[in-house]
């Protein structure tokens, strides 16, 4: 592999090690809130959204920071050339650019508690804000990863 793609396939490892890091920290902060969710959707329809929604953006942020840190790994480590490979980075670039917007259009509008009993929830908001913004980066990065594949799919180097 290329110089450059292996630089690159490094630089997105890291980002996507840090973002499953923060990702991984937020789901235990969140989870200590759990119970008294659930016992607030066994009256509210809403409070019931509210919680299957921040495990769903949650989780997908997770999910997606995996896939693309074991990806850039394996980028690393093996040389991939076919066409498969410019065509799995792209939905990578689409799938981090998709979940980075699912999880903004959850969590642009809630708010951190100042309440000290909430620092755990806050700190997990703070985490989850995190995930996002990089996403956004990461998507980038397997665009430009993809191009960068598909122009030597077709032989023109790098």
């Amino acid at each position: 592999m290329g110089a450059l793609t292996t630089l690159l396939a490094l630089a997105i490892a890291n980002v996507s090690g840090y973002c499953l890091y923060h990702s991984a920290q937020s789901i235990p902060k969140l989870q200590r809130y759990e119970q008294k969710a659930e016992k607030a959707a066994e009256w509210s329809n809403v409070a019931e959204k509210r919680l299957w929604d921040t495990r769903y953006t949650v989780g997908a942020g997770f999910l997606m920071t995996t896939i693309s840190f074991l990806t850039a790994f394996s980028h690393i480590i093996f040389t991939w050339r076919s066409f498969g490979t410019v065509a799995w980075t792209a939905a990578l670039a689409a799938g981090e650019l998709g979940v980075s917007g699912y999880m903004k259009s959850f969590w642009s509008n809630k708010s951190k508690i100042p309440l000290p009993s909430m620092g755990d929830y806050n700190e997990a908001i703070s985490d989850t804000e995190r995930v996002m913004g990089l996403s956004d980066v990461l998507g980038v990065g397997w665009a430009v990863f993809a191009g960068l594949m598909l122009l030597r799919w077709v032989g023109l180097g790098v």
